[in-house]
């Protein structure tokens, strides 16, 4: 196995990766995760670094400050009977240390009544799954990538393995969930909706593991946290950014539905023409295609198809596969109003030239960072309570398109 890094899909097997990663406590996730959310701070930011100069009182750095901190260090070592720098190495956790020279340092630091938070002589492994369809597309692109760089912010003895496997293979999604070869506490999934793969993840739940959900949720299924996006909500604003476009004129609007299995795409497709129905009657809305299951080639048949009924008013498409509605409206004038699902490269570049109207992006960083700070308290592995609302929606148009990192970046191995 490939440690620190995701590791290449395979066809036909799930792939397995171990992201026993970084090098600070579990605190440090929560602590970063604050500042970037703009929560308060969290007991984590009470850890004296020796190096940085940060003190739990909140007082600069003085030179009697150091006088002292460092005579407390050296008493420390002498206690213990190890070097100065294990002494920082095992209270910053900054390199690995044998379990016999922690548990000295740290005895000796309590029985000094060291004023600072102090590492556990021992945190045995936690294991977290990972559970993810095998999809190239943008928007699971930058989800791994969102996770890739949110575990590095976990303590070493937190593993996450990432297992992916194709989105029909009901069996194995059942046997990821059920049988693990290591003690796993919690899961973060994103699956399709199928009475097996329920009653898979409540067998876990009644073992006591926790459940977290992203992407998608399975309605309905007690005990179980869903960090994603209010699909239903996604679907019925972009009814209202459509409707709103086309509102002084009659038309049709056309619906390409991804999966019919999962639960997040039947629900922006109910939103989507409920809105539509309430607000918009003057616009007729016609589902084209159920299950795109985000090709391309399917969009672009079924948008083709919908042309030789009469023009287009407006056209939503609730999962990928853009490439192929790009296609089919090259040479259609006046162009239909057109609204897809999560920023990319691809979307850029069409709201930046005129050729496509409304992005509604599901925000994967936010996704990945929160799912997995709920499942560290879950597991009370920290005190901070998450929040457990639906991710936030983001809507981009041409005038506010954000700066990706390139898509080659963020692909399997090629990510240190």
């Amino acid at each position: 196995m490939d440690q620190g890094r995701f590791s290449q899909y395979s066809s036909n097997v799930p792939s397995h990766d171990f992201c026993r990663l970084a090098a600070r406590p579990v605190l440090r996730f929560a602590r970063v995760y604050s500042s970037l959310h703009g929560r308060g701070a969290t007991c984590a930011d009470e850890i004296d670094d020796f190096s940085s100069g940060r003190y739990c009182t909140g007082m600069p750095k003085t030179p009697s400050h150091r006088k002292k901190k460092l005579s407390r260090l050296i008493d420390i070592a002498g206690a213990a009977g190890v070097s100065l720098s294990t002494v920082d190495r095992v209270l910053n956790e900054r390199e690995t240390v044998s379990a016999a020279a922690r548990e000295k340092v740290i005895k000796a630091a309590r029985d000094m009544g060291a004023r600072r938070l102090l590492p556990q002589t021992y945190r045995p492994l936690t294991h977290f799954d990972l559970i993810l369809p095998k999809n190239e597309s943008p928007f699971f692109v930058r989800l791994r990538a969102a996770f890739h760089d949110a575990a590095a912010m976990l303590d070493r003895s937190v593993i996450v393995h990432r297992l992916t496997l194709a989105e029909e293979d009901t069996a194995g999604f059942v046997r990821l969930i059920n049988e693990t070869p290591y003690p796993r506490r919690g899961m973060i999934i994103a699956v399709p909706d199928r009475q097996e793969i329920r009653a898979s993840i409540a067998r876990a739940q009644a073992g006591g593991q926790k459940v977290v959900m992203i992407v998608t949720d399975l309605p309905h299924l007690a005990g179980v946290d869903y960090l994603g996006t209010d699909n239903y909500r996604a679907g019925a604003t972009a009814a209202y950014l459509l409707g709103q476009s086309c509102r002084s004129s009659a038309g049709r609007v056309v619906v390409l539905a991804a999966h019919h299995d999962w639960s997040g795409h039947v629900q922006r497709t109910a939103g989507f023409c409920a809105t539509m129905e309430r607000d918009f009657p003057h616009l007729g809305c016609e589902i084209i295609e159920t299950d795109t299951r985000d090709d391309s080639i399917r969009c672009e048949r079924a948008v083709r198809q919908a042309f030789t009924k009469g023009p287009l008013a407006g056209i939503y498409n609730a999962g990928a596969g853009s490439i192929g509605i790009m296609n089919a409206l090259k040479d259609v004038s006046p162009r239909p109003c057109w609204i897809g699902h999560d920023i990319s490269d691809d979307h850029i570049a069409y709201l930046r030239d005129h050729r496509m109207d409304y992005v509604i992006d599901q925000n994967p960083q936010g996704q990945a960072l929160r799912s997995l700070q709920t499942l560290l308290y879950r597991c009370g592995l920290i005190e901070t309570i998450p929040d457990l609302s639906p991710t936030e929606l983001r809507i981009y148009t041409r005038e506010n398109l954000p700066t990706l990192p390139p898509v080659a970046a963020m692909l399997p191995g090629s990510r240190g």
